[in-house]
């Protein structure tokens, strides 16, 4: 449902976002890609993260997280 794929990206964005920020910045998205044994560039990263960034303030917040997801789901 709806609500239950929700709180599962809700839960993905935990694991990836800064505690302080409160949002993913391209360095927690590298260390988060290099634990699970992605091999992405920096370049693959910083898209990743600029597609996201609807703000435009190089970080993903958690509104722009959902709306990315939803995207691609």
């Amino acid at each position: 449902s709806e609500i239950d794929s929700r709180e599962e990206i809700l839960k993905a964005f935990k694991l990836f976002e800064d505690i302080r920020s409160r949002k993913i910045s391209f360095k927690n998205l590298k260390r988060v890609a290099e634990e699970i044994g992605e091999k992405l560039t920096d370049e693959e990263l910083q898209e990743m993260i600029d597609e996201a960034d609807a703000d435009g303030d190089g970080e993903v917040n958690e509104q722009e997280f959902l709306q990315i997801m939803k995207k691609t789901s």
